[in-house]
This record gives structure tokens, sequence and C-alpha cells, in this order.
């Protein structure tokens, strides 16, 4: 007579290695993902800016009308007007500030800003330039160290 083992499933030792390795993983990305995020903050606000300087620019096109992008040093924040109506106020991520602070940025019907800048933000040792164009409204991000 032949003995059936059952050979097939997992062990105590194997199931709770599994559950250790997954909790040591969860537990780096816990620490890493905030201090990442603080890390690049710089990086998000200055896109974040440029993303909306392009939205603000596509908008004027679009409809026809002016906007208008103020900023405020004092509160480390920028507020966009469509013609004269608020829109939104947008703040920089924590920890990041404006290294100078432009009045005002305003984008003619036509989609060519009133004048070119350049928007400065920073953050202990990082900063990082937003750049406009004053001719055609090309707008990109220059890293300085």
């Amino acid at each position: 007579m032949r003995v059936r083992t059952n050979d097939t499933g997992y062990t105590l030792l194997e199931i709770l290695l599994v559950l250790v390795l997954l909790a040591g993983g969860g537990f780096f990305l816990l620490i890493q993902i905030p201090h990442d995020i603080q890390e690049n903050s710089i990086e998000i606000s200055a896109s974040r800016l440029l993303q909306d300087l392009r939205e603000v620019q596509q908008a004027s096109m679009s409809g026809n009308i002016w906007y208008r992008v103020k900023f405020y040093s004092q509160t480390n924040e920028y507020m966009i007007f469509k013609a004269g109506e608020f829109l939104r106020s947008v703040r920089l991520y924590p920890g990041v500030v404006f290294g100078n602070t432009p009045p005002e940025l305003i984008f003619l019907p036509s989609g060519v800003p009133s004048t070119g800048m350049t928007v400065t933000l920073r953050t202990g040792d990082r900063e990082r330039k937003v750049i406009i164009a004053p001719v055609m409204g090309r707008m990109r991000i220059e890293i300085e160290r």
C-alpha cells in the first residue's frame, strides 16, 4: 500500500518570512517617500508654476481675453485673474520661497506676455528659475545650484 504525502502549500516559516519582508519594505517606503517629497519640493513648485503659466497663456489665446498672474512674496503664493476677475490662488510648496518677486505677469489676448521675466524659487541651497521670454512667451525652467 502506498501512502500519499501532501507536499503542496507553504510552511509557517515561509509565510512569516514573506510577511517580515513586506513589512520591512513598507516601513522603508513610509520613511523614504516624505523625505523624497521634501527634497523635490522645489521641482514640484517650479513645475506647477510653469504648468499654470502655460495654462493661462493657452486660455488667453483661446478665449481672446487678457489674464494676470500676481506674485506675493509675503505669503509665497500667486493669484490668477481673468480680465480682473479672481480665478484661483496657488501656494508654493512648504519651504519654497520666491527668490525675486516680480509684481505681476499679464498675458495679452494673443497669448503674448506683456513683458519677459524670470521668477526665482528657492529652498535651502537649491534654486530654480522659471523664465518667460518676452516676444513669443516661450517658458522654461532653468536649474541653478
